[in-house]
């Protein structure tokens, strides 16, 4: 394991050091249990006590921290100097070229000599796979997809027929990329036929997918998850939605088909939207919001129906006091009624 100097450190993460420069840290930890050769952090001032108790051979904090005897290295961003002080101080493990003796590759597919293939995965015929692609146990990669340079699949990761893959993506474990929409049309005795789901699935440069997602082909067309889009566990991106660059998606997430979610929108966590609405370029929907028509560009809206998180908040206040006000309501309604 790595080992770094305060001084090399600040250097490394452009932070400002207040502190030994000599002073040596190898490892990382959350506040109460760092001891003095771990890094630490304080992002969120919740966690001020914490800090201030913390026994981290130094902190990565804002300018505003008051620090007594600590060290400190300081930062406009701290959450993101500490993100690469990690990476310097715990960096990912090598990964070995080669493809596992276990690995099926159709005949159709040439694979390049860079790439690693763990145990037991299958690839399809007409893949192309670019430059330092990891794709992990397990996995099935089928006919006609694209996968870029730099990209790593984690295990049971499953990418259908015509999708395509930028470079440096991250997908983990049992994710399916292009499975088919959802989509039926019912005829006049109620019976379902299934809509065929011809289209395909681009995702772009620099995207991260988490574990257990799903995002749908197209039934015609596209989806289209563009370049820098972070996405969590457990979220469903449904047939032709288009997700705009930098956006963030949290868990839980339900997008319904050929729905437009603009550039750097931030969904939280169990957000659920309808189809064929658009969501603004860096509008945030707050935690359970149930989305129901078009959201404008810079909005913050909340609650089901999601609407403008001021008004939420107005309503939620107005909501609360219902008990208090229902006796003098009932009371002037007697009164009301008494009258000749």
């Amino acid at each position: 394991m790595p080992s770094y100097s305060l001084g090399e450190l600040a250097r490394a993460i452009d932070a400002r050091l207040e502190g030994d420069p000599s002073i040596e840290v190898s490892g990382v930890a959350a506040l109460e249990g760092a001891g003095p050769e771990d890094l630490s952090f304080l992002a969120n001032p919740k966690y001020l006590d914490a800090a201030s108790a913390s026994s981290a051979g130094a902190l990565v904090v804002d300018e505003n921290y008051q620090a007594s005897g600590q060290n400190v290295l300081r930062s406009d961003n701290p959450y993101l100097s500490f993100a690469r002080a990690v990476d310097l101080l715990l960096p990912s493990p090598a990964v070995e070229l080669g493809v596992h003796a276990s690995v099926i590759v159709d005949p159709a597919t040439t694979l390049p000599h860079d790439v690693s293939i763990g145990p037991g995965c299958v690839v399809g015929p007409g893949v192309a796979l670019g430059s330092d692609v990891v794709i992990g146990s397990l996995c099935v990669i089928e006919e006609g997809t694209e996968i870029g340079d730099g990209s790593q699949l984690f295990s049971r990761v499953t990418v259908h027929r015509g999708t395509s893959l930028g470079k440096r993506c991250i997908v983990q474990s049992g994710t399916v990329l292009g499975s088919d929409g959802f989509g039926y049309a019912t005829d006049k005795l109620g019976q379902h036929y299934k809509v065929p789901q011809r289209g395909g699935l681009s995702i772009g440069d620099d995207v991260e997918i988490g574990a257990n997602v799903t995002i749908d082909r197209g039934s015609a067309g596209a989806t289209v998850i563009e370049s820098g889009v972070k996405i969590d566990n457990l979220v469903h991106i449904a047939h032709n939605v288009q997700i705009g660059k930098n956006a963030v998606i949290v868990a839980q997430v339900g997008i319904s088909g050929s729905t437009e979610v603009g550039e750097s929108a931030m969904l939280a966590g169990q957000v659920g939207i309808v189809g064929h609405v658009k969501i603004g370029a860096r509008a945030r929907v707050g935690a359970q919001g149930g989305v129901i028509g078009d959201i404008p560009a810079d909005a913050e809206y909340s609650g089901y129906p999601a609407r403008s998180h001021r008004d939420q908040m107005r309503a939620h206040a107005l909501f609360s006091r219902l008990p208090e006000l229902f006796e003098p309501i009932k009371t002037l309604e007697r009164q009301v009624r008494s009258k000749p």
